[in-house]
């Protein structure tokens, strides 16, 4: 990938001669010596000082040198880079996620799916649950991470695995203790929720409509984590999974509480791609990462099942 002059100019360098640098190339000795007159020429000062026993590099010859060694290497790089990418397939692994999936989960498989397979990039890209499905159906994330209660059907599910919505709280909180709770024990409690639109919201919306009870919470974000560092030593409950509350400050003095109401248990994580596309190698193989860590098998690719 470097110039044939500077090619030429490495091997008499090597070889210390132009007879020799030919044989190494298995071309004419005219050949190289035409190569090193023409960047001579092109530099305007000798490359190299003719000797009785060779060729040596002048001062020119080995800062030119220095640089050519240097461009030989990189692209040799870059060469290998390309090699490996025909082999993999992409090797940048294009995720989206809603925001809960962002706080430890996602960074966490990301930093061990590496560990075992170094050619890997990731580009992860956190968004509302409508934007994530955006960038999958739009092709611009490969695999997506969202809660839902109902598949699109536009996207394929490849992973699928009940999460259920917690009230999270303070080990001393007076309802810590129970077993489950209802969302009317939640009546008189400051409460920490998510914005309209996200899964937590609309179904705690929907048990208390279902139970007969209004609940104004206390604190709301569109951020699911933002107010779970107040909990320690708090009367504050906040509503949600187990993922978001992974490795959060204070976590070992909180505790996740079920409901009771059905509602809270309709909730999914699903893992998406784009109907009809085939995943690179290694995007197939977080895939199955992913299903290890969420402890559910991934579906056969189109293809296999098919063949199967």
């Amino acid at each position: 990938m470097i110039s044939l002059g500077l090619r030429y100019f490495l091997e008499v360098a090597r070889c210390g001669s132009v007879a020799g640098a030919a044989a190494a190339q298995h071309v004419a000795a005219s050949a190289v010596s035409r190569q090193i007159a023409k960047l001579e020429d092109e530099l305007g000062i000798a490359l190299f000082e003719r000797q009785a026993r060779g060729m040596a590099l002048s001062e020119a010859g080995r800062q030119l040198a220095a640089y050519a060694n240097a461009a030989a290497l990189e692209a040799e790089r870059v060469a290998t880079a390309i090699r490996q990418r025909s082999a993999l397939g992409d090797v940048t692994i294009r995720l989206a996620c809603t925001e809960g999936f962002a706080h430890r989960f996602l960074p966490q498989c990301m930093a061990d799916f590496k560990q075992g397979h170094p050619e890997a990039r990731f580009h992860l890209l956190v968004e509302r649950p409508d934007e994530v499905n955006r960038l999958v159906l739009e092709g611009l994330s490969q695999l997506a991470l969202r809660y839902t209660v109902a598949p699109d059907e536009r996207l394929r599910t490849e992973l699928q695995c009940r999460a259920p919505i917690y009230a999270i709280m303070c080990r001393h909180h007076p309802l810590a203790g129970r077993r489950s709770i209802g969302v009317r024990d939640l009546a008189q409690v400051p409460l920490s929720l998510g914005d309209p639109g996200t899964t937590v919201r609309d179904l705690f919306d929907a048990a208390c409509a279902n139970a007969g009870v209004h609940i104004e919470p206390a604190y709301v974000s569109n951020h699911s984590a933002a107010f779970l560092p107040m909990l320690p030593g708090s009367q504050i409950v906040a509503l949600t999974g187990y993922l978001t509350l992974m490795g959060q400050p204070g976590g070992a003095r909180l505790v996740a509480v079920p409901f009771s109401n059905p509602e809270m248990r309709q909730r999914s994580i699903q893992v998406v791609t784009l109907r009809g596309c085939t995943l690179p190698p290694l995007a197939r193989d977080f895939l199955t990462l992913l299903a290890e860590r969420l402890s559910v098998a991934p579906r056969a690719p189109d293809s296999e099942r098919a063949a199967g």
